[in-house]
C-alpha cells in the first residue's frame, strides 16, 4: 500500500449505482437516505449554504454521556459527487 501525503484526502468512490430515498423536509433541514449496493446511509442532512460556505452533506451525530455531540461515522465525498447528491435531494423535496 502506498503511503499518502499528510494533506492528501481519499474520497469515497460513489460510482453510478446510487439513489436518494426517504427525503424528509423537517424543521431542522432536508434529511435523506443515500442508498448504494449493499449499503444504506440513513439520516444524512443537507446543510444549507450561506455567504461563507456552500451547501454540504451533514453526517448523523449522537450525544455522548459527556453532553458533547459526536459524528456516527465519517464520509468523504468528492465535491462534485456531493453536489449531485444535494441536487437530487432538492429535486425529490420539490416533488413532495
Amino acid at each position: 500500500m502506498a503511503r499518502k501525503k499528510e494533506n492528501e484526502r481519499s474520497y469515497f468512490n460513489l460510482g453510478d449505482d446510487w439513489k436518494v430515498t426517504n427525503v424528509r423536509d423537517l424543521e431542522f433541514g432536508l434529511f435523506f437516505t443515500l442508498q448504494l449496493p449493499g449499503l444504506s446511509l440513513y439520516n444524512l442532512k443537507v446543510v444549507p449554504g450561506t455567504k461563507k460556505y456552500d451547501s454540504f452533506i451533514g453526517i448523523p451525530e449522537t450525544k455522548g454521556s459527556d453532553g458533547n455531540w459526536y459524528k456516527v461515522y465519517k464520509l468523504f465525498l468528492d465535491p462534485e459527487d456531493a453536489k449531485d447528491i444535494i441536487a437530487e435531494v432538492e429535486k425529490a423535496a420539490e416533488r413532495k
